[in-house]
């Protein structure tokens, strides 16, 4: 994997908007709540890619990825996740 913060964040980036496909029916109030704050991290490393940032959507990035991760540790994601 590059060491390139951009290359590295638009390769996480892929990774999370993936694994986001498998939220969209999620029923627990508290698992939705999780999962719009990654969309909103999401979003933010956008943001800091198109504006020349690569090092903080990395960071944002991984806070998504974090996040996702948790609600699978925690079985919130159902049969289906990825």
């Amino acid at each position: 994997m590059s060491e390139n913060p951009a290359e590295r964040a638009q390769t996480y980036l892929n990774t999370v908007e993936k694994a986001l496909r498998v939220t969209d029916g999620l029923a627990d109030p508290k698992a939705r709540r999780v999962v719009d704050y990654v969309k909103r991290y999401v979003a933010d490393t956008k943001y800091f890619l198109e504006s020349g940032k690569p090092t903080t959507a990395l960071a944002s990035v991984a806070y998504a990825e974090g996040l996702l991760d948790s609600l699978k540790i925690l079985d919130l994601l159902g049969e289906n996740n990825a």
